[in-house]
């Protein structure tokens, strides 16, 4: 969408980030590629030119625990903050503080009028009677990866899928609330702004966890 020319094809890139964590002592890794659009001078208009590539690799274990976290919520600003010069970036790492300082794994974005969107680096989801239901691909929320592979395995599995928006109420009153990200797949909450939630299905929850990460470690090698 924003018209970055990409300095390498898909497979020049898997084929670099492969090399890059060979070049790793530890196999377990957590790998982040970005791409800005480029050098050049201060000015709103495109330079031209392809992006630039910036790769990090990181020692990381994946985590397979099944302990249920803590979230809090707060209002879904990220759009309205036109009077500071900024990425938008600022108000999701704001949310995340706002959270760890509360104790809490994650902070659950909600908009005007209830619509939950996602988290401050996650995405949320919640199960009611059976029914794994998460927000659709629309501009509120980022297309995660693991939301992606949660959904697959919701439908290997048999378990119903809705992508509609739900509300605070709906999210408070859930049989299970999960977070997916790529760096933790999937995450079960017990406590939403310090009142129990969820846990009301742990067999959908235990269904799900096994799906999620046997794949992961299926694709990557892992044991």
């Amino acid at each position: 969408m924003l018209r970055i020319e990409a300095p390498l094809s898909k497979a020049e890139l898997k084929d670099l980030l492969n090399s890059l964590v060979g070049k790793m002592d530890d196999g377990d890794l957590f790998l982040y590629y970005q791409m800005t659009r480029g050098g050049g001078p201060r000015t709103h208009a495109f330079p031209k030119g392809k992006a630039n590539l910036w790769v990090t690799l990181s020692p990381k274990k994946l985590d397979l625990s099944v302990e249920p976290v803590h979230l809090i919520t707060d209002e879904d600003t990220r759009f309205l903050h036109c009077n500071i010069k900024t990425l938008n970036l600022i108000p999701s790492v704001m949310a995340n503080q706002k959270a760890q300082e509360a104790g809490a794994y994650e902070c659950v974005f909600w908009r005007p009028g209830g619509r939950v969107t996602e988290c401050s680096h996650s995405n949320v989801h919640i199960v009611k009677d059976g029914a794994l239901i998460t927000a659709p691909l629309d501009n509120l929320i980022l297309p995660g990866i693991a939301r992606a592979h949660l959904l697959a395995a919701a439908s290997r599995l048999g378990i119903p899928v809705r992508e509609e928006p739900f509300t605070l109420e709906a999210l408070y009153d859930a049989d299970e609330i999960f977070t997916t990200s790529s760096t933790n797949l999937l995450k079960r909450a017990d406590r939403i702004d310090g009142k129990a939630a969820g846990m009301k299905d742990p067999e959908v929850f235990s269904r799900l966890h096994k799906a999620v990460i046997d794949e992961f470690l299926t694709e990557t090698g892992g044991a």
